[in-house]
């Protein structure tokens, strides 16, 4: 236990203690409006892909810890990628319409910007310092987006907001060269090589289910969709779910296109005789609405 709460750095409790004031912030001011916020977070529904998800997780982590991969420290590492990269993939399945769109997420971590951050992440400030940077960071962040709804008027506010930005920035990576040359074992251990293998790790192993989710989604939405249509017999739904179901498989263009089908082709999907025929040609092509 020790050893899991010493692997926190100090810009991570920062991080932690600055969230924990917000949300008990916002708990006091809404309960209400927080509460119902929590209730569809966890609706019946999201519970069920949760426990899929842990329950997939928790295979890979046992598989790294029998093959020797694991140690304490890593569960520190494991639960700020699952509280951030794990649940944004998860919540954005719905941004995710294209095969190319889960090797752009793969590309990404094969950028020199992953080893930055990481460099970065293990040359932190001191804990007070980090207090004060990192709200003082993100209320900057957050008046910059503020102010660009309104570009125009506030153009000097955003440019002299941005260089402030770009003055903790360089302080930040003055700091970090500072430190990678006066002590660069610091930097360079088997602990901190696992540390930074293990989120592109995870994210790469994660991928599969995201797929497999997104999939299910677009097939539920679907389904949904000629499931509401009265115009259509028991018989006939069933048909067309079984087509789509054949010759839609795991594609997720496919699918897309069979979503839109079941939108803009009503017509077709009521009176084609030959409906596998029909679903198997036009599920290919890229389907729009036609005025």
């Amino acid at each position: 236990m020790n050893e899991f709460l010493e692997s926190f750095s100090n810009r991570e409790i920062s991080i932690i203690s600055w969230t924990l004031l917000v949300i008990t912030i916002m708990f006091f001011i809404n309960i209400s409006g927080f509460l119902n916020l929590v209730k569809s977070f966890f609706a019946k529904k999201l519970r069920y892909i949760y426990f899929s998800m842990l329950s997939y997780l928790g295979i890979i982590v046992y598989i790294f810890h029998v093959i020797g991969l694991w140690e304490i420290s890593l569960y520190k590492d494991f639960l700020f990628w699952l509280l951030t990269s794990a649940f944004v993939m998860l919540l954005s399945i719905n941004k995710l319409k294209k095969t190319s769109d889960f090797r752009n997420i793969i590309l990404k971590l094969l950028t020199i910007n992953v080893f930055v951050e990481f460099i970065s992440s293990n040359y932190n400030f001191s804990l007070l310092k980090e207090l004060l940077l990192i709200p003082f960071a993100t209320f900057i962040s957050i008046m910059i987006v503020v102010a660009q709804q309104k570009k125009n008027e506030n153009e000097k506010v955003i440019n002299l907001l941005n260089q402030i930005l770009i003055l903790i920035g360089f302080t930040s990576f003055c700091y970090v060269v500072y430190r990678l040359i006066k002590s660069p074992e610091e930097l360079f251990t088997i602990k901190n090589l696992k540390s930074f293998l293990l989120s592109p790790l995870l994210t790469i192993l994660f991928i599969p289910f995201v797929f497999l989710v997104t999939a299910y989604s677009k097939y539920e939405q679907i389904y949904m969709n000629i499931d509401r249509y009265r115009f259509l017999n028991k018989n006939r739904k069933r048909k067309i779910k079984f087509a789509i179901l054949r010759f839609g498989n795991l594609n997720l263009e496919y699918l897309n296109n069979a979503h839109n089908i079941t939108i803009w082709r009503k017509a077709e999907l009521q009176n084609e005789e030959d409906i596998y025929n029909y679903i198997r040609y036009e599920i290919k092509n890229d389907i729009k609405y036609k005025g």
